[in-house]
């Protein structure tokens, strides 16, 4: 009888979590993951593995690897998202720079993750995963042009012009940046001085 008791006093306990930590918790792992390996050591087993839980939990909070993949890029850019908008307060309030602004688009694409997890999703087929990323990066730029002090005419397509040069840059700049500059003999932070000279020019009334 004390043997059985033993037993089951030294099996491990599950942790009980509530939906919302478990979700929150996987994501973290998801991203921790893809810094430390790469877009495809994101799996749910992979996940459920490094956090004791069931393959099945994760199955019924994202649904596939995919789901998860899109939740954690969601995540990204709404973070990143949240950052630019303090970003261009405080470029408003004369606290930073436009270098300040680059810096922040660019490292999120590169330390940060998004670059990979972006190109990986996009050259495996699964482009429509990227879809909710669009709500994100729409509310963003309404916010943007909301809280301009001098709105004018051509606002809208001066922001999204903005937008997507340094999009586009930081991406590239992460996914191939390093050979390219190697080739032409540029120095790491190349790319984002030359971001940051043009933004001005695109973001002033014509």
């Amino acid at each position: 009888m004390s043997i059985v008791h033993k037993r089951h006093k030294d099996t491990p306990k599950r942790l009980r979590r509530t939906s919302e930590e478990a979700r929150t918790l996987a994501l973290v792992s998801a991203r921790k993951l893809l810094l430390a390996q790469g877009p495809d050591a994101i799996t749910l087993q992979a996940v459920a593995t490094d956090l004791g839980m069931s393959h099945t939990n994760l199955i019924h909070h994202f649904g596939s690897a995919a789901g998860l993949q899109t939740a954690l890029m969601r995540e990204m850019v709404a973070a990143l998202t949240a950052t630019i908008e303090q970003a261009v307060i405080r470029l408003r309030a004369g606290q930073g720079d436009v270098r300040d602004f680059v810096d922040i688009v660019f490292d999120a694409y590169d330390s940060g993750g998004a670059g990979q997890l972006a190109a990986w999703i996009v050259l495996s087929g699964a482009s429509d995963q990227l879809a909710p990323v669009g709500e994100v990066v729409r509310s963003c730029l309404e916010n943007v042009e909301r809280g301009a002090e001098n709105p004018s005419e051509g606002l809208h397509a001066r922001v999204t012009s903005a937008t997507l040069l340094v999009t586009i840059a930081a991406f590239g700049d992460a996914v191939i940046g390093d050979n390219l500059r190697s080739m032409v003999g540029r120095e790491r932070s190349a790319v984002r001085g030359i971001i940051a000279d043009l933004l001005p020019f695109l973001l002033a009334p014509a």
